[in-house]
C-alpha cells in the first residue's frame, strides 16, 4: 500500500463508515464451563440466567445496533464487543437476532480470562474482508483478556484493527500494571506491523475497547496515534457511571492526522438504555443487574461509535 495517512484510507471509506464498540455487561451463555468462573450465570447459580433472559439481552442489542444504523445513517461495518463468554454467544447475536438480515461476520478467540469472558468483532461481509487473525496475549498474573487483533480490508483500503479489554482498576496499582502489560503487548504487535511493512510506512489502525481508564491516564506510545475520545473526556462526558460520575473508558483510537474533517467519536445514548440515576443526579446506564437484582437492561456501558 502506498504511504499515506489516515485521511487517506479511500473515497468510499471518506464518505461514510461508522464502527461500534460496545461492553455487553456479562453477555453469558447458560451452560457452566467446567474450565471458568461463570456458574453464576446457569440456570442453578446465583443469577438465574437463562437461554430467555440470554436472548432477550441479545436481541436488545441487536436493536440498539440497529437504532445506530437509523441514526449514522448505514449498518455498522465493524463492531466490537467485549464481556462476551464465547463463540456461542457471538454466533448467536451474529446469526439469531434482528442482526442476522444483514448478514455480519463474526470473530472470536477463547482467551485466558478466569471468568472466561472475551473480546470479539462482527463485520459486514460486503465492507469488510478478513485476511488475518490473532489473539494477542497479555502477560499478567492473574491471566486477563487477549486483545483480538484482525487485518483486513475495509471496502478499499488495508486497517489493521485491534478490539481491547484491559484489566480493570481493581488492585490499585496491580492493576495498573497490569493495563501496562496490555499496552505493551498492544504496542509491540503495532511495532512488528509497521517493521513488515516497511518501507512503505505505517499503516492505518483502528484500536478499540474497554480500557478500564480514562484517555488522561492511558499511555500508549505508538507513534501517530490520536485518542478520539480525549475531548469527550475533556468535556465531561462518559459511556459508565461511577458514584454519580461519568467515565469514558470506553475509546477508539486512530492512527493519522484527526485535525479538520476526519473521524470522530461519539456515545450512544437513546433513552432506551438509560433510566434516573435516584442515588446521584440525571440519568444512568439501564443495567442487566444492580448487585444481584435482575433488571433486565442491556449493558452497564453506552457504546461509542466512530465516524470515518
Amino acid at each position: 500500500m502506498c504511504r499515506m495517512n489516515f485521511l487517506m484510507l479511500g473515497a468510499a471509506l471518506l464518505v461514510r463508515s461508522v464502527l461500534l464498540f460496545w461492553n455487553l455487561e456479562n453477555a453469558f451463555d447458560p451452560y457452566d464451563d467446567p474450565l471458568t468462573r461463570d456458574e453464576e450465570f446457569t440456570p442453578g447459580g446465583a443469577r438465574h440466567w437463562t437461554w430467555k433472559r440470554m436472548d432477550r439481552k441479545l436481541i436488545g442489542v441487536a436493536k440498539t445496533i440497529l437504532v445506530a444504523a437509523d441514526t449514522y445513517g448505514e449498518e455498522p461495518v465493524l463492531i466490537g464487543l467485549c464481556e462476551v463468554e464465547n463463540a456461542t454467544v457471538v454466533r448467536r447475536l451474529a446469526e439469531k437476532t434482528p442482526l442476522a438480515a444483514y448478514d455480519y461476520g463474526w470473530i472470536h478467540r477463547d482467551s485466558p480470562d478466569g471468568r472466561g469472558i472475551d473480546v470479539a468483532l462482527l463485520f459486514r461481509r460486503d465492507a469488510f474482508q478478513v485476511l488475518r487473525v490473532e489473539a494477542v496475549p497479555v502477560d499478567t498474573d492473574p491471566p486477563t483478556r487477549d486483545i483480538l487483533y484482525v487485518k483486513g480490508v475495509l471496502w478499499r483500503d488495508t486497517v489493521h484493527v485491534f478490539v481491547n479489554h484491559w484489566p480493570s482498576k481493581l488492585g490499585g496499582a496491580a492493576g495498573r500494571s497490569r493495563r501496562d502489560a496490555a499496552a505493551e503487548a498492544l504496542r509491540a504487535c503495532v511495532d512488528s506491523i509497521d517493521a513488515a511493512a516497511r518501507p512503505a510506512g505505517r499503516e492505518p489502525l483502528i484500536l478499540c475497547g474497554d480500557f478500564n481508564a480514562t484517555p488522561a491516564e492511558i499511555d500508549l506510545p505508538i507513534p501517530g496515534l490520536v485518542n478520539l475520545a480525549a475531548p469527550l473526556a475533556a468535556a465531561g462526558e462518559g459511556s459508565i457511571k461511577y458514584r454519580g460520575t461519568w467515565e469514558l473508558i470506553d475509546q477508539f483510537f486512530v492512527r493519522g492526522d484527526a485535525a479538520g474533517p476526519g473521524p470522530r467519536m461519539e456515545i450512544f445514548r437513546p433513552p432506551f438504555l438509560l433510566e434516573p440515576d435516584k442515588g446521584y443526579t440525571g440519568d444512568k446506564p439501564l443495567r442487566t443487574w444492580s448487585g444481584p437484582h435482575y433488571k433486565g437492561g442491556l449493558s452497564d456501558h453506552l457504546p461509542v461509535v466512530l465516524i470515518l
